[in-house]
């Protein structure tokens, strides 16, 4: 009992929102606390990496949704009917315990345009991303009509509407094809992979347009094998393996104004993996670590602690940052389309 006494204050101080808050400053980058993944016989399902995870390490048996994209505490997630055919979005504060129903942009028009991306954002003004539960949040979505243009358009959660769509012209490629492979946020941009390795789109927050980037290609590398990300000084970067090195590069401003792509790191990981390693898979912004895939499996690698650990058979690898404090309940996403009456869900 008198160890209890002296707990419960001790308890209720650190889970306090003023400790909270401070710890949060202090540690800046959120932690990756595990990540989904997208199965082909399950759908999605989360993965924990830590033992003090707020999720379960079993599937949570959602047959009908598909992860997205996730960044800023948020999940972004479709929801499937039987055919596999999108019926709607639906973003998930994990944390606290919030989900919101969002309609599809009127240009998806399953299954004549099934190629398609999209990400979800903090729309708050200012916010340094620490701690940003509640905010308003915005998410953007691209895919192709049927004549394989690119389109796009935004959701903003304060305005509760789609804006209007967007499109971006690309005569000397007659069909444009978007990867699901992640995106990266850098700035007021958002870009997405298309499998021509010699193209990426850009979508712009603030003036709400889509471009194409045509950048100069990574030697020897495929779309499918490398993957784009923002890099510590805020520029566009990627990862790519070359080998069995993996190696960082970052966008940049030739003399001559030319843009061009300059290597910043390369970690040799042949001495890390116990098998060869095919190409990177994702990686988590602010704290170093990639999923690389091998013929064993895909493994996590941290480049600033060297340590390796396979997590997963899958490819299809979203990961979920968010400080979080251990003890705190988590209560799974809902089953869409079968129960819309789960707690505080709002239909916007």
């Amino acid at each position: 009992l008198p160890r209890l006494l002296v707990c419960k204050p001790w308890r209720s101080r650190l889970t306090g929102p003023a400790f909270s808050r401070l710890y949060r400053e202090f540690h800046r980058a959120p932690p990756l606390l595990g990540f989904f993944e997208n199965d082909e016989t399950v759908f999605c399902w989360f993965a924990p990496l830590t033992p003090t995870s707020p999720f379960l390490p079993v599937h949570p048996s959602q047959s009908d949704l598909f992860t997205l994209d996730a960044r800023h505490g948020l999940v972004l997630l479709t929801a499937l009917g039987a055919d596999g055919e999108p019926l709607c979005l639906i973003v998930w504060d994990p944390i606290f315990h919030r989900q919101w129903l969002l309609p599809l942009p009127e240009f998806v028009d399953y299954p004549t345009v099934p190629d398609c991306a999209a990400a979800v954002l903090c729309a708050a003004d200012g916010c340094d991303h620490i701690d940003c539960h509640g905010n308003p949040f915005r998410v953007v979505y691209v895919g192709t009509d049927e004549d394989g243009v690119a389109q796009a358009c935004v959701y903003s959660s304060e305005d509760r509407s789609w804006s209007p769509v967007t499109s971006c012209e690309h005569t000397d490629l007659p069909l444009l094809v978007i990867s699901s492979r992640p995106n990266a946020l850098v700035g007021d941009a958002v870009y997405f992979l298309c499998h021509q390795e010699t193209f990426i789109l850009q979508y712009d927050l603030f003036n709400q347009e889509l471009s194409m980037i045509y950048w100069p290609p990574l030697p020897k590398c495929k779309c499918g094998e490398y993957i784009v990300m923002p890099t510590e000084d805020g520029v566009l970067g990627c990862a790519t393996l070359k080998e069995s090195k993996l190696e960082l590069w970052s966008m940049e401003a030739g003399t001559d104004g030319a843009v061009k792509w300059a290597i910043r790191r390369v970690v040799e990981l042949e001495n890390l993996l116990p098998s060869p390693p095919r190409y990177a898979i994702s990686c988590a912004n602010g704290v170093d670590v990639f999923f690389v895939r091998t013929d064993l499996g895909t493994f996590t690698v941290e480049l600033n602690s060297g340590r390796v650990k396979k997590v997963s058979n899958s490819t299809n690898i979203i990961p979920y940052m968010s400080f979080y404090t251990p003890g705190t309940s988590i209560v799974k996403p809902v089953q869409a389309c079968l129960s819309l009456l789960s707690y505080d869900l709002q239909i916007i």
